[in-house]
């Protein structure tokens, strides 16, 4: 058998075309190194060529193995597990409707059918194609915050509020994923050589352009989260760039990038803690909201008085069913009516045992995108992965110990469990991005040789 033929077989063995050719160019020029072997120790060409095609083995079994890994995947475990989170959530929405008049069970399935069905559209899309409008992508999430401080905007609480065709939701929900997607695009289309010239007294300085750019990007953003204001958003959003530069850096085993990165961080931790000694007041007010979050009891009738509420229910809860206390059954407690507080309440209403089980799919969750993130071999689907993932991980950790008092009183809500239209859609759109990187993780390779030799070709 000619290499030719052998080659045509294995082609038709696999289902997804563009990775076909990419595959048996790479087969190819290993069977043309064996064959050169053969002819360099006196064989004749052609049986040379014979001689190394038949030490290939079998061309449809080769064929079928690489079908099996080199198509497009489905991570049907965290799928899974997102919709196990989802059954949480849809729990919770029968419980508020039995004890309220609001339509949270209709609401959930509608805003469940618009998340899936733009979910599957973006599943199907190359998340390659993304990267390139990174910097639209940053634009659009700091219009949306510039726009809730206008008159289009609203304010409640002194929380800013968008209201679009009666559909009213925070513009943090979309503009924190949407910095982290489009600061995994700067961080992966970083490029060394892009510098800018600075001539001053006589001497050429050289600055790095796209670190200038991701610098001023990020810093912005982080502080147009603090302007809404949303501390814990721009605490998560910090945390997100600090683990995705980091990553970045480990894997290029840049050491005094690593070095900066770390000394830039002490450096910050030192303003920051100076700067609140040189301010008792403010030391004062930082302490003991800490305090308050871990012992309530300390201000019962003001910041510690949903901490009071938590620590009853925790107290009497029971394994299996509604706990003992009027505060999970009164609707008029802020424990059954704010989403930040998504968790004790399911806690409250259906025992221990449920609450734990909840828990532990957020672990389970957590571990499957840290291995995704580990898996992933492209480096723009890795941040990606990695961006979002932390997002996820820390919005559930943070959630759960805040319901339980073992964590300060931020506002942040459950992914996927808490009762929100728009927040639940992007939470399902975010981890949608993360199953299309998935998908694409063992053909990412052949694909980009299919689009550069075409981008040569014309």
């Amino acid at each position: 058998m000619d290499i030719k033929t052998f080659l045509n077989e294995i082609s038709n063995e696999i289902k997804y075309n563009p990775v076909k050719k990419g595959i048996t160019d790479e087969l190819k020029s290993h069977i043309e190194e064996i064959k050169q072997e053969y002819v360099e120790n006196g064989i004749e060409e052609n049986e040379a060529e014979e001689k190394a095609v038949k030490q290939m083995g079998n061309a449809t079994d080769i064929g079928k193995k690489l079908n099996k890994i080199h198509r497009p995947k489905l991570d049907l475990k965290l799928l899974i597990l997102i919709f196990i989170l989802i059954g949480f959530g849809i729990t919770i929405s029968i419980l508020k409707q039995s004890s309220t008049n609001n339509n949270y069970i209709i609401n959930t399935i509608i805003y469940m059918a618009i998340g899936m069905i733009l979910s599957i559209c973006i599943y199907f899309v190359d998340y390659k194609k993304i990267k390139k409008y990174s910097n639209f992508i940053y634009l659009f999430a700091t219009l949306l915050i510039i726009l809730s401080t206008t008159e289009i905007g609203l304010t409640i609480n002194s929380t800013h509020f968008i209201n679009i065709f009666g559909i009213t939701f925070r513009p943090i929900t979309i503009a924190l994923p949407l910095y982290i997607i489009s600061f995994a695009g700067f961080i992966s289309g970083y490029n060394k050589n892009n510098k800018l010239k600075i001539c001053t007294n006589n001497k050429e300085i050289y600055l790095k352009k796209d670190i200038i750019k991701m610098i001023i990007l990020g810093l912005l953003s982080i502080a147009l989260m603090l302007y809404i204001p949303s501390v814990a958003s721009a605490f998560m959003l910090s945390i997100v760039y600090f683990i995705i530069i980091f990553i970045k850096l480990v894997k290029e085993k840049n050491t005094k990038g690593l070095k900066i990165l770390l000394g830039t961080l002490g450096t910050i931790i030192i303003i920051f803690t100076i700067s609140t000694i040189r301010n008792p007041y403010r030391t004062y007010s930082i302490f003991k909201r800490i305090a308050i979050s871990y012992k309530p009891e300390i201000d019962s009738s003001g910041r510690g008085y949903t901490g009071i509420l938590q620590k009853d229910i925790l107290e009497n809860a029971k394994l299996i069913g509604e706990a003992n206390t009027d505060i999970i059954k009164n609707e008029n407690y802020i424990i059954n009516n704010e989403s930040n507080y998504t968790f004790i309440y399911l806690l409250g209403k259906t025992g221990i045992i449920i609450a734990g089980a909840l828990v532990m799919v957020i672990i389970l969750t957590s571990l499957k995108l840290i291995l995704n993130a580990k898996n992933i071999k492209e480096e723009y689907g890795k941040l990606l992965t990695i961006g979002l993932g932390s997002l996820y991980i820390l919005e559930s950790i943070i959630s759960v110990l805040m319901n339980i008092n073992l964590g300060v009183k931020i506002d942040v809500d459950l992914p996927f469990v808490t009762y929100g239209g728009v927040y639940f859609i992007i939470n399902m759109l975010c981890i949608s991005i993360i199953l299309a990187v998935y998908r694409r993780k063992d053909i990412v390779e052949y694909e980009e040789e299919r689009i550069e030799e075409n981008e040569k070709n014309t």
